[in-house]
């Protein structure tokens, strides 16, 4: 059975574009999630605490808040 695999960087970019929308604030994994799941679907929680570790684009700002690294 072959593995159903997402676009690569598929979600990091719909995240980056949520954020970005923000014009420099914040949001919560649950709000990126909700803002992102009608582009995108559903995704395992693992897929968004994994992108969100990339600090070229994103900045944790407390624990489970990011927003887009300037």
């Amino acid at each position: 059975m072959k593995s159903l695999r997402r676009p690569h960087n598929e979600l990091k970019n719909a995240m980056r574009e949520h954020l970005g929308s923000l014009n420099g604030g914040e949001a919560s994994i649950a709000e990126i999630k909700e803002s992102v799941k009608p582009i995108i679907g559903t995704a395992p929680d693992s897929s968004y605490r994994s992108a969100l570790q990339d600090k070229r684009y994103f900045e944790r700002v407390k624990p489970g808040v990011f927003r887009l690294r300037e």
